[in-house]
């Protein structure tokens, strides 16, 4: 007996020596695969009912229930046990998930072992800086996101946003919107497919059809960027902007309406639709509060006439606005060419004022109407209900024209200025003001040539019908010259100060980009 003795208890010694070698291992494996069971804190009544399964109870009046961190209170509940691990609740059903974190609503389900939580009816999500409206919510607390599927509402200090999908996730302080989203605020109010809303800087990224309209502004682009906070705005694809009168469009589309600067990239295409005016581009910037913007990279404005169209190209176009943001100039540096079916130019600048048509070229302008080239130092040109008017010339004028019977010779009028009246837009009167000097070439009917007059006056005045001369009469003692074709010096043919630039006269409008 005693030899008995000694043996279980040597053998008890070593059975419990191993299972405690081996308890650390049990009890972890046991956390693993065990999930906490929802515990009940507090409820008014408490009732044990067969009939509701295994391990159910009804709680009735001032339901508290806890679960791994987390407080639900409501007005009744089923609570299921055992491995279903999980309950409906119902009236004025609150959770608490953290300190921040609070989910109301009528009903809900919650599934201890998924940590899942599904809640119907008046359904609000409460975090510190938004709150959720809906009508079914499942909140997935293990992944901290909050998803629902029959609209919802997001409504925060600055927007309200709504959408029929929504998801928001707690970690990344974000909610994700589908479907007919709308974005409101004081300011905007924007419509999409696809929004993401950053709840922490109030700004939003979106991808689809959208658009922003504001009080005076309407933007459009397939994807896109904005700020709510700062009023900041980037567009991508088929971006376009309104501003009243105006419209910008490109490639992509930056704008803030805060500094009131807007840039554009790629495709630039600038329309004013009460001027009729398009001007395009590789980049355009627009400065709101200067009331003005500039166009560069191949930059080409385009006046838009009931009859014909202006063309004009330049280094860089600029716009000035007027007060109501109409515009008032448009400005054209370097490189100036200008292309319209009756009449073309070029020059270093140009100046367009929109509200007297008046059109201003400086700096070794020339101007081309039919068979005629004009040159001077400046050039004003005056347009009435899109036709051309008048034409003033100032300082070292020089008009030429072909010889329409033999192209080797040139018809040339020179002086100190010029001013040229049109009607119908034929060239009909010229004046010449001071140093006139004229070389012209006389034929026969029968085209037998006479030879070359040349006259010198003080002034002149030219009468032109069919863009051929009728009268010439000269004032103030002229002195002319009367050269038979076998006897022209041929140092006589021309004008001091002859140029003849046709090769860079634009024939069509995409001539306009070659210099």
């Amino acid at each position: 007996m005693h030899r008995l003795l000694i043996m279980i208890k040597k053998y008890n010694f070593h059975f419990f020596l191993i299972l405690s070698l081996l308890s650390p291992f049990v009890i972890q494996a046991q956390d693993q695969t065990q999930t906490k069971k929802i515990e009940i804190v507090h409820a008014n009544v408490g009732v044990y009912d067969k009939s509701l399964g295994e391990n159910a109870q009804r709680l009735i009046g001032k339901v508290e229930v806890e679960h791994e961190g987390s407080n639900l209170w409501c007005d009744s509940a089923y609570v299921y046990g055992g491995a279903k691990n999980s309950m409906d609740a119902f009236g004025h059903v609150h959770i608490q998930m953290n300190d921040t974190l609070h989910l109301y609503g009528d009903q809900l389900y919650y599934n201890g072992n998924t940590r899942i939580a599904e809640i119907h009816q008046n359904v609000r999500l409460l975090d510190t800086k938004l709150t959720l409206y809906t009508d079914d919510l499942i909140y997935k607390r293990n992944e901290r996101v909050g998803e629902y599927f029959i609209w919802g509402k997001v409504v925060d200090s600055a927007n309200v946003l709504t959408s029929k999908k929504g998801f928001y996730y707690a970690d990344l302080k974000e909610v994700h919107f589908l479907d007919s989203v709308v974005l409101v605020n004081k300011d905007h109010l924007l419509n999409t497919d696809t929004l993401n809303y950053h709840t922490e800087f109030k700004t939003v990224d979106f991808r689809g059809p959208t658009t922003i309209v504001g009080d005076s502004s309407y933007m459009y682009a397939e994807t896109g960027f904005h700020d709510t906070n700062n009023d900041y705005t980037r567009l991508y694809k088929n971006a376009f902007m309104q501003d009243k009168a105006n419209t910008l469009s490109g490639d992509s589309l930056y704008y803030s309406k805060i500094k009131g600067i807007a840039e554009v990239f790629a495709n630039v295409q600038m329309t004013d639709t009460v001027q009729h005016l398009v001007v395009s581009g590789g980049y355009a910037k627009y400065l709101k509060s200067k009331q003005y913007a500039f166009v560069v990279d191949k930059a080409l404005a385009i006046l838009i006439e009931e009859n014909d169209s202006l063309f004009v190209h330049a280094d860089t176009l600029k716009v000035m606005l007027d007060s109501t943001d109409k515009v008032e100039r448009l400005l054209a540096y370097r490189h100036m060419k200008m292309f319209r079916s009756d009449f073309q130019g070029k020059s270093d600048s140009l100046v367009y004022n929109m509200k007297d048509s008046t059109v201003y070229f400086y700096k070794d302008p020339v101007l081309w109407h039919k068979e005629n080239q004009f040159r001077a130092d400046e050039i004003r040109m005056i347009t009435k209900n899109g036709e051309m008017d008048s034409v003033v010339f100032q300082k070292n004028v020089f008009l030429t024209s072909q010889d329409t019977i033999d192209p080797h010779y040139f018809n040339q009028i020179k002086g100190n200025s010029m001013v040229g009246w049109f009607k119908e837009n034929d060239l009909r009167k010229l004046r010449v003001i001071g140093n006139s000097e004229t070389i012209y070439f006389l034929w026969e009917e029968d085209k037998t040539p006479i030879g070359m007059t040349r006259i010198s006056a003080a002034d002149m005045l030219i009468f032109l019908k069919d863009n051929q001369l009728e009268t010439i009469t000269y004032e103030k003692e002229p002195k002319a010259k009367l050269y038979p074709p076998s006897k022209i010096p041929p140092d006589k043919l021309q004008l001091n100060g002859f140029l003849w630039l046709t090769d860079e006269r634009p024939k069509k409008k995409e001539d306009v980009f070659i210099w």
